[in-house]
């Protein structure tokens, strides 16, 4: 996102804050309230730039804003449904949106952090289908939670994607009391953004007894600037802090070889940053087959087949994990099969998933591929 494009959004996302504010929301209760008043989805369309066409949902299920329990600070993330339901719908990240990543503002507009942007994997959005050619660095993306550190009134704050006090948060807070020099040393108006690894934090790599921060990354808040590799192994030395390792490698072709071979275990991947500032994440296909190991489910099978990319998932599954998945897929197209009318059909499906067949989510899924089904 280039620099005007940012400055616009953030502007939207000031408006948005201040709102929050003179309307008294402050907690999770008070935002559901607010969300659902009457003129709130076109103000929220105009401060996101969001336009709702189609099926695209409400601008107002896609945001999430989350409240410190004693500092007037106020974060942005976006919600569950933006990640589980905007791939069908590109445009929908919006530029404010793509910002709203764990950012943080105090209670009268002011940036207090700016983590990254939303930013995608090869191949999973427009951007990174057709990659720039231009000199870019890759480096090694870890497998914890992101920490957000800032200094708020002279003291220094974390904050993970989406909350204060989650567990993740508490654990990077106790970690962050540990190093007292920091509060000193940390520089004025910046946002440093570090992986939290510990066994608490642990996602599908296993960093054994590691604690600890890796950093990242690192913004100013006030010229928007993202630290190059440079910056940020000179702000690592002076933190004295682990700084993400950089590959060395010369070419994405080469990167996405890299990438494919199966024999790789216990990595992620990398973070590619283009000369342009373009981020994009390439994962191993052996962490994509953990990935899929763990969250195989009808609901994941059903997007894909509607998506058209079921076989590009299939390349990266072990053996076994295969087995089950062509097994659920089976399960899932004899839908064709039952007699009755739509309402059988949808029930079949429904009835696929014991533990979901109630949620809303999972039912609208359903009825996607059904539609998905019919016009094939």
């Amino acid at each position: 996102m280039d620099a005007t494009a940012s400055k616009k959004a953030l502007e939207g996302l000031r408006v948005f804050v201040k709102a929050l504010v003179k309307s008294r929301v402050k907690d999770k209760e008070s935002w559901r309230r607010w969300r659902k008043k009457e003129g709130t989805e076109a103000f929220m369309e105009k401060c996101f730039g969001y336009e709702r066409t189609g099926k695209m949902p409400s601008i107002t299920g896609l945001v999430a804003p989350f409240f410190h329990p004693e500092l007037p600070l106020i974060g942005i993330n976006y919600s569950h449904v933006a990640h589980n339901v905007l791939h069908a719908f590109h445009d929908g990240w919006t530029p404010a949106l793509r910002l709203c990543r764990g950012i943080v503002f105090d209670r009268k507009g002011v940036l207090t952090a700016k983590p990254f942007e939303k930013f995608f994997n090869y191949g999973e959005h427009a951007e990174t289908k057709d990659l720039p050619d231009l000199p870019f660095v890759a480096t090694t993306k870890h497998d914890g939670h992101l920490g957000i550190i800032f200094r708020y009134d002279g003291k220094l704050v974390l904050t993970t994607r989406g909350s204060f006090e989650s567990r993740s948060s508490v654990l990077g807070i106790g970690l962050l009391a540990k190093r007292k020099t920091w509060t000193k040393m940390f520089p004025e108006g910046m946002t440093v953004l570090c992986e939290i690894i510990h066994r608490d934090t642990r996602v599908h790599v296993d960093y054994g007894r590691k604690s600890g921060f890796i950093l990242i990354g690192a913004y100013d808040n006030a010229t928007l600037a993202d630290l190059d590799q440079t910056a940020l192994v000179a702000l690592g030395k002076r933190f004295k802090v682990e700084v993400t390792e950089v590959w060395q490698g010369s070419s994405i072709e080469e990167l996405r070889a890299f990438m494919a071979d199966l024999s790789v275990r216990n990595l992620e991947g990398f973070v590619v940053r283009f000369a342009n500032g373009l981020r994009v994440k390439f994962k191993f296909a052996s962490y994509i087959n953990l990935m899929v190991e763990d969250k195989l489910g009808y609901t994941y099978l059903m997007n894909r087949m509607i998506g058209g990319t079921l076989e590009k998932m299939n390349g990266n599954l072990q053996e076994e994990v295969l087995d089950e998945a062509r097994e659920m897929v089976r399960k899932i197209e004899a839908v064709k099969t039952v007699e009755g009318d739509e309402k059988a059909r949808r029930a079949y499906l429904y009835a696929l998933d014991a533990e979901k067949k109630d949620n809303q989510y999972y039912r609208g899924i359903c009825r996607k591929y059904l539609k998905h089904v019919a016009a094939a």
